[in-house]
């Protein structure tokens, strides 16, 4: 369940009933199977979208206390696991986690958020716990938090585009989309489209190199080129350079890599090997299509992870009652 589909279902629960609990976890003491920032939307007849815990009875707890929440009209913190006067509820390796219950967050906000996300801009979502109001921050800041406060941000969905055609380009856009990409896949080759589209991908026809044009590229997309004919990659290469793309990739072995830093060395790329990841993928002595492919999405990953930003930004004198359910 991503990010945007808890807000989607939040958006629909208010509109439909008036109002929403929208559940937060906002800290973690030991090991935790959601990370913080993580969310749930919980309705006043007790639907949810998300998962804070992985546990069946901690989640129904849960959903409980957001409906009790909504029926009091008042936000509230629960602390569940160690701390918690629920001594009946354990969650993992001893862990304790505290949750933001709130009923208070307008429909236009959710609007703006979810209208942020489809449009692929970073938004946030500020709460004020003392002045129990939330606002949508649409772009990227580094301004402090208010007392008090906290941001959870949204990002927009990671996505992959392949550009090249064969056994491996087709693999690497089945496992793309099998672990939560977007796919675009860009190839000359009406089979390998084929094969990418059946499995989900969006396709586009390349007829010549010098015809690539880019979809729009950000800092939450990857761009990998798999060609065998590496006479195909100058000029897709050279308009993927310009993009803020997280992650660059070029099959091919070492002396072709080479080869190919020197050519975009020659069209004034001298840095290019900073930003282009080649031979493309990990080495984890992959032979395969499916483990090329595999190793490659690695690489992604571990690029993605490395520059990742917080889901969740805390304010300061953010004081936490971490021995009862409290409500304001």
């Amino acid at each position: 369940m991503d990010d945007a589909s808890v807000l989607q279902a939040a958006l629909a629960f208010h509109r439909r009933d008036g109002g929403v609990a929208l559940v937060t976890l906002i800290n973690r003491q030991g090991s935790s199977p959601r990370p913080l920032g993580s969310q749930m939307a919980v309705s006043a007849e007790g639907e949810c979208v998300g998962s804070l815990t992985g546990t069946g009875c901690a989640e129904q707890l849960i959903i409980h206390e957001a409906q009790a929440a909504l029926t009091a009209g008042e936000n509230r913190i629960l602390r569940l696991g160690e701390g918690s006067p629920y001594i009946d509820i354990r969650l993992p390796c001893g862990a304790g986690i505290d949750l933001h219950i709130d009923t208070q967050i307008d429909a236009d906000v959710l609007a703006e958020l979810v209208r942020a996300h489809e449009a692929r801009h970073p938004a946030a979502l500020e709460t004020d716990r003392d002045k129990g109001i939330q606002r949508c921050t649409a772009c990227l800041s580094d301004k402090p938090l208010a007392s008090r406060s906290f941001r959870r941000w949204l990002y927009p969905p990671l996505r992959l585009v392949v550009i090249g055609q064969g056994d491996i380009a087709i693999a690497l856009s089945c496992i793309a989309i099998a672990s939560g990409y977007a796919v675009d896949m860009i190839s000359p080759d009406q089979a390998t489209l084929l094969s990418a589209g059946e499995a989900g991908a969006q396709t586009t026809r390349l007829p010549t190199a010098n015809l690539f044009c880019a979809p729009m590229l950000d800092a939450w997309t990857a761009a990998v080129t798999l060609f065998h004919d590496h006479e195909w990659e100058l000029p897709i290469l050279n308009t993927l350079l310009n993009s803020p793309c997280f992650y660059l990739g070029a099959l091919g072995s070492r002396s072709t890599h080479a080869q190919r830093l020197s050519a975009l060395h020659d069209l004034g790329w001298i840095n290019a090997g900073r930003r282009l990841h080649g031979p493309v993928g990990l080495d984890i002595g992959a032979q395969t299509p499916n483990e090329i492919a595999l190793s490659i999405l690695a690489e992604i990953t571990q690029s993605f992870r490395a520059t990742e930003r917080p889901l969740l930004e805390i304010g300061p004198d953010f004081v936490l009652n971490t021995q009862t359910t409290t409500c304001w």
